[in-house]
């Protein structure tokens, strides 16, 4: 009998983590309470008693290790008989998921019409697509349009050819792989094709990767290919030089080139009216209905199936050519409220991602801010941006006066509105055709911004303090050193060091009277307003550069009339903190050196500046989704799942089918809501 390695490793595991706990609770544990409390270590520990609870964490942190490994590998298989059953039970839930699976549940039908394949050549059609494979020498492209019935005789061919690698050790391990999760870039690196198979195969059916590496190496895996038109026409020849040493079967719309075809043939008229009769009386209405135009579009089981779940247990007059609009609109009609589940899978269908069921986890902003409308981007440049600017502005100048004095905070008022004109990001706001107020934005926007600046405030405050203990010169000198550097960031052109040098003289010839420490305390603040201010600007700049060229030309370039004045009008409500003490110049001149960091926290390539203006541009858009995609996902997925639009295999939501998701993404939903109302 043959041991399974993973098996044994994973038996291996288990014994270690159990014993660890064990030891841990009934020993390590209760004795390190003891010798804590005042007791004393068993004796047979000897002078290792002092080292109980270190050894505690250690085992606590190996267990750990070892459970996250368990989770991370414990299902993972070098076994051949276990990848065959993990095989067999994905693909039989794939086939059971799939549209025509559902259409046959719905009807109550046992079969969906019998497809036939012809290889290049052959004059003659065959129903056994394993002896077509056999010829073809075990590699070939299966080919036909989209909805011909390709996925599943590649998945039935899998089955087939499961059953024969049990049967016939040398026989390779069939494995159903989708493109639709490949992209030959990845985040940072080119996707390195045999890298992503054997992620795919590992993750979709527990091969580990050291077994897929060899048993692909010795051609021991059949890889079926399914998805190769969900992969982007730029990148087609790409992925099929890739593919082409690996792939067994292949699905596409067309031949590939070096690679024997085998064509699927479209439904007869017979197999039609047989699969029509075969629901009687369910479908009775039907034939009489069909139109030659109806007629030249029933050759595919695709095209048959969304008729018939569209017309079943109905009186059928007429027949509409378009058999998805008129299925979307059927699956989707008499639902209360449905206006929300339409615009959301709108949005899920033009995101185009592989598992629509994980929206916690959404892709970068690219991918999805340019599918919104205008309307949520208009609250976010006119209404949310500067109003959250001006609470922040209002928070950190009441701090400031608060803490530092009156001047001071003046000085970061007017520091504060100078820089928004020169930085020049958040004047530039935007504002489509039309009226839409958004006061309840703006009134979140500047409670969002006034609590950022009361911790923005703080910071500085804690930052101005770390200098306090110094010695007068050590804190004169930083604040020199420090006031150069800021100035080389702050000050245009390629000649800065000029420029620094007589910016450093100010508070050099200023800390003379007002001392050091007071213009460190100054600074803190300053320095911690000003990186705030310059990534939130830079942030805003990453999200409008995002927003498609089509989504700007709905908009018309202008200022509402209350941006400008109201970082200084809030800050005005801000110097109130300051009004009970004027503080010292010397306060205010850290303040005004502080803020000169705002520039260089404001540029796309300075680092870690850089990285946290792109954390705030993924914050300020997370919340603009919603709108598109609520809270209550779980309950629209099922919804969709129920109106087989949506279908679930290991716990991933997809669409039914291609044509599906393309007829959603580029509906209209109000129009198509008007149509379901009917």
């Amino acid at each position: 009998m043959k041991v399974d390695p993973s098996g044994l490793s994973r038996a291996a595991r288990l014994t270690a983590l159990a014993g660890l706990c064990l030891v841990t609770v009934l020993l390590l544990l209760p004795a390190a309470i003891s010798v804590s409390t005042g007791g004393t270590a068993p004796e047979f520990l000897g002078e290792f008693g002092r080292w109980l609870w270190p050894a505690v964490g250690v085992i606590v942190l190996v267990a750990v290790v070892l459970t996250v490994w368990e989770r991370v590998r414990g299902h993972e298989t070098s076994s051949r008989s276990a990848a065959l059953n993990r095989v067999e039970a994905r693909v039989k839930a794939l086939l059971a998921s799939s549209l025509a699976a559902q259409t046959q549940v719905k009807l109550g039908v046992l079969r969906q019409p019998k497809l036939s394949v012809r290889a290049d050549g052959d004059e003659i059609s065959s129903t056994d697509l394993p002896a077509v494979y056999d010829r073809l020498g075990h590699t070939m492209v299966l080919v036909g349009p989209v909805g011909s019935g390709r996925s599943t005789l590649l998945r039935e061919l899998c089955l087939v050819l499961v059953e024969r690698a049990r049967n016939d050790p040398g026989a390779p391990i069939p494995v159903v792989v989708d493109l639709a999760t490949w992209r030959p870039y990845g985040a940072r690196k080119p996707t390195e094709f045999t890298a992503w198979l054997l992620r795919e195969m590992n993750r979709r059916y527990g091969i580990s990767r050291s077994a897929g590496t060899i048993w692909l190496r010795r051609n021991r895996v059949a890889v079926l290919v399914d998805g190769l038109d969900e992969v982007p026409r730029a990148d087609r020849e790409h992925c099929e030089s890739e593919l082409a040493p690996f792939a067994s079967v292949v699905v596409s719309t067309g031949p590939i080139e070096n690679l024997p075809s085998a064509h699927v043939d479209p439904l007869s008229r017979g197999e039609v009216l047989e699969y029509v009769a075969s629901v009687s009386p369910r479908l009775d209405s039907l034939e009489a209905a069909l139109t030659p135009e109806v007629w030249e579009q029933l050759t595919s089981p695709l095209a048959l199936n969304l008729l018939a779940l569209t017309h079943l247990d109905k009186q059928v007059d007429t027949i509409g050519t378009d058999l998805v609009g008129s299925f979307v609109v059927e699956r989707l009609s008499g639902q209360h409220g449905a206006g929300p589940a339409i615009r959301a899978l709108k949005f899920l269908a033009r995101l185009g991602r592989p598992n629509l069921g994980a929206p916690v986890h959404m892709p970068h902003r690219r991918a999805w801010l340019p599918l919104l409308p205008t309307r949520p981007l208009w609250l976010l440049f006119i209404r949310a941006v500067p109003a959250a600017f001006a609470g922040g502005v209002c928070a950190v100048t009441f701090i400031t006066g608060l803490q530092l004095g009156f001047w001071s905070a003046l000085t970061f008022v007017v520091s504060a509105s100078l820089m928004l004109v020169w930085v020049n990001k958040l004047p530039h706001v935007f504002h489509p055709p039309g009226r839409a107020h958004g006061l309840i934005t703006a009134g979140m926007g500047f409670l969002a911004g006034l609590v950022m600046g009361l911790l923005v405030g703080f910071v500085g405050l804690w930052l101005g303090g770390i200098a306090t203990p110094w010695p007068y010169f050590a804190a004169y000198a930083f604040v020199v050193v420090a006031t150069f550097f800021l100035a080389l960031g702050f000050v245009p052109g390629d000649a800065p060091v000029p420029w620094s040098i007589l910016i450093t003289a100010a508070p050099g010839v200023s800390m003379v009277w007002v001392g050091p420490h007071s213009v460190l305390a100054g600074m803190g603040l300053g320095f911690s307003a000003g990186v705030a201010g310059g990534v939130f600007a830079a942030a805003v700049g990453r999200v409008w550069r995002t927003v498609r060229p089509a989504q700007h030309q709905r908009m018309r370039l202008g200022r509402p009339w209350w941006v400008q004045p109201a970082v200084p009008l809030a800050g005005a409500v801000g110097l109130l903190g300051g009004i009970a003490s004027f503080g010292s110049w010397g306060a205010a001149l850290g303040v005004a050196l502080g803020l000169m960091v705002t520039p260089v926290a404001a540029r796309d390539y300075v680092w870690p500046f850089d990285a946290l203006a792109e954390w705030a541009a993924e914050g300020l858009t997370r919340p603009l989704s919603l709108g598109e995609l609520s809270f209550r996902r779980t309950a629209l997925l099922h919804l969709a799942e129920d109106r087989l639009l949506l279908t679930r295999v290991d716990g991933e939501y997809r669409f039914t089918h291609v044509v599906v998701r393309d007829h959603l993404a580029a509906c209209d939903p109000t129009a198509l809501v008007r149509a379901t109302r009917r």
